[in-house]
């Protein structure tokens, strides 16, 4: 498999790419190939599949979290107290 060198990133972009990679728990490397190859017209189709599935697992994470279930008027005044 060829190797690529970027030189000259400017450290916004790293430290945006390396966020990104945190976020979804890639490396670097890893984040900058997922990257390029959506925005080269790789296979669209897995990415999407890949991404769904990332979410997926995130909001499992996210659910475990949860001390207790929130009632429906609980949801409600959540979302108007963000609304104001």
């Amino acid at each position: 498999m060829p190797t690529l060198t970027i030189r000259n990133v400017p450290d916004d972009l790293h430290e945006a790419l390396k966020e990104r990679a945190r976020k979804n728990r890639r490396s670097v490397n890893q984040e900058v190939i997922a990257e390029l190859s959506e925005v080269a017209g790789g296979n669209q189709e897995e990415s999407k599949r890949n991404r769904a599935a990332h979410l997926i697992a995130l909001a499992g994470e996210l659910r475990k979290g949860l001390q207790k279930t929130l009632s429906a008027e609980e949801i409600r005044l959540a979302i108007d107290e963000g609304r104001r």
